[in-house]
């Protein structure tokens, strides 16, 4: 499961690559410790890339209000073509998080200690995701987003058996086409090669999603690792 990420490097320099315009305002996002419910930052293809800011805690576009439906965070890739809560949206409303790291908690005896892992050469990357719009039941639309996981490479496991399914820009841009197939999406749906990215234990404050400050980032060990 992916609970809690990060976004606190300029965006700028990789939506450049997907040629997109970045408002002022979402240049420099200096977010610690992401968590669900909160607004967040992604693309979306309406057939063309576009950013858009998402409700983490996704809902499927048929939810009426009155079911009072809990909102998915995370929806397991394996079963998305089939289960009928994500799979119009695995058809048509794919989406990427923007993402400069994601937490993860390894269990210790009793304890959890808390890691972040990043591209190992650091950076902002996208993580597959299904989006929707959804009706309040008061005349307004929320659009909520949900984080797809997969099994963990060999960098992961010790910490997690999930990780969220990341993507490269080449894998970005075909998860975002409208015209992509099923075959061409499903050969997305695996974890990213193992020399591709690194962990590294932070500081328990990231247990509060309250807290949104840089300690969060700092390895145990001082500083950024």
């Amino acid at each position: 499961m992916c609970g809690r990420y990060t976004l606190a490097t300029d965006v700028e320099e990789f939506l450049r690559l997907l040629e997109l315009q970045v408002p002022e305002e979402l240049r420099h996002p200096r977010r610690y410790n992401i968590a669900p419910s909160q607004p967040v930052l992604g693309i979306v293809a309406d057939p063309h890339p576009r950013l858009e800011i998402f409700e983490w805690g996704y809902l499927p576009s048929w939810a009426k209000p009155e079911r009072e439906m809990k909102p998915v965070i995370n929806a397991r890739g394996e079963t998305i073509a089939e289960k009928p809560y994500f799979k119009g949206a695995y058809r048509s409303s794919r989406c990427a998080l923007l993402a400069d790291g994601f937490y993860e908690w390894q269990k210790v005896g009793r304890e959890k200690h808390p890691y972040r892992i990043t591209l190992k050469e650091g950076g902002v990357f996208g993580m597959a995701g299904l989006w929707s719009n959804v009706n309040d039941g008061h005349g307004s639309q929320h659009v909520t987003c949900a984080i797809i996981t997969v099994g963990a490479n060999a960098v992961m496991k010790p910490i997690h058996d999930r990780m969220p399914l990341i993507l490269d820009i080449p894998s970005l841009e075909l998860w975002l086409d409208p015209r992509a197939t099923a075959r061409e999406l499903d050969a997305l749906l695996a974890p990213p090669p193992a020399e591709m990215i690194r962990a590294y234990e932070v500081s328990t404050a990231v247990n509060s999603p309250s807290v949104d400050r840089p300690e969060c980032i700092e390895g145990l060990t001082g500083g950024e690792a």
